[in-house]
């Protein structure tokens, strides 16, 4: 079953990433997230925030729910504090 997903939250840390994954699973919220790079940054992402060198890596999460869940996903993200 095909159905269309809508953009609801771009985070833009791994500290916000667990957030809100956390706060949809708890609301049953089928979610997807599409995880990103700046295009001029050649780094990976990894599974952490900063590099052993201690250079801080740009972590960017695209959130994407249902159509049918994007009213109750917005009104979550609205209570949680990011």
């Amino acid at each position: 079953m095909f159905f269309k997903r809508n953009l609801v939250y771009t985070a833009l840390s791994h500290a916000d990433y667990f957030k809100i994954s956390q706060a949809f699973s708890k609301e049953g919220i089928f979610y997807k997230v599409k995880n990103k790079r700046l295009k001029n940054s050649s780094l990976p992402l990894p599974e952490n925030d900063m590099l052993s060198s201690g250079i801080q890596v740009p972590a960017i999460y695209e959130f994407y729910v249902n159509q049918k869940d994007q009213f109750k996903a917005e009104k979550i993200l609205s209570s949680i504090s990011i």
